[in-house]
């Protein structure tokens, strides 16, 4: 059985727009919204390695909304049963419970998030934001996501796959053979889309985009192969309109890098853990 990765919903750092120093490491995209983030700081820091470690980590010793830093070290399964074994097919017949598989990795709702400066490598089913089409009434009029500079090698699919959210992704690296699709246009889903860069030899634009009960998809200045995208028109040709009801401009502070190799140069250098910090 394939693994397939899971998003954790952690927040991690982007840097600010040009007035800010080159030291400071305050949020921005969706993390910098609202009552803003500020990782974590002053909470426990816990270090996990496997699904159980994860899951008390997130429940905080009962008080899952106070600040914490979760270091995850190595490789969680989501095939994982508490005392570390790994599932198998028949262990989830009879008596499989999606619902409580699902629990250990995120909640319906979630909100103000942003994922930076990190690496996504040779999965299947890679992140998928908003569990269901039936979730509207707990999901709509949140999951507002930034995705900004992480590096995808290898991923099949969902890079992300989006229902309900307002999610922006952006400066974003895509490398390797094509994928099934990378970004999921899903059920009441606004993707706003804007100079990614996607290498994928031998393949073609097309592979960028899928349908999933979306109706609208927006993207600016991306890249495939060296060459501009248009994913505007890869979305038109699914029955996707452009206007997706919202422009992350007009909600937070950010500078987008405007050329691949200048995308392409940061990422590599910087996307991961343990690399260095730098300044787009």
């Amino acid at each position: 059985m394939r693994r397939a990765a899971v998003l954790l919903l952690g927040v991690c750092l982007l840097w600010p727009t040009p007035k800010a120093s080159a030291t400071e490491h305050a949020p921005v995209g969706w993390a910098s919204t609202g009552s803003g983030t500020d990782g974590g700081a002053g909470g426990r820091t816990w270090t996990v390695d496997t699904r159980a470690e994860l899951k008390a980590a997130l429940a905080n010793d009962g008080d899952p909304t106070a600040p914490k830093v979760i270091r995850v070290v190595g490789d969680i399964s989501g095939h994982e049963a508490d005392d570390g074994s790994l599932l198998g097919e028949q262990d989830y017949a009879p008596g499989y419970d999606l619902g409580k598989y699902m629990s250990c990795f995120g909640e319906d709702g979630s909100d103000l998030v942003t994922v930076s400066d990190s690496r996504f490598d040779d999965h299947d089913k890679a992140l998928l934001i908003g569990s269901g089409d039936g979730r509207g009434e707990r999901d709509r009029g949140h999951l507002k996501v930034t995705f900004a500079r992480n590096l995808f090698s290898g991923i099949v699919q969902r890079a992300p796959r989006v229902r309900f959210g307002q999610v922006h992704v952006v400066n974003n690296v895509h490398r390797g053979r094509a994928p099934l699709y990378a970004l999921g246009v899903g059920v009441e889903s606004a993707i706003f889309s804007e100079r990614n860069v996607f290498r994928c030899p031998g393949g073609r634009p097309s592979a960028v985009v899928a349908d999933y009960g979306g109706e609208r998809f927006r993207d600016t200045g991306s890249w495939f192969n060296g060459r501009p995208a248009r994913l505007n028109d890869v979305a038109s040709g699914l029955g996707l309109g452009s206007d997706v009801g919202w422009d992350p401009a007009d909600v937070y502070d950010y500078r987008a890098l405007t050329s691949p190799a200048a995308v392409e140069r940061y990422v590599l250098r910087h996307a991961g853990a343990g690399r260095p910090y730098g300044r787009p």
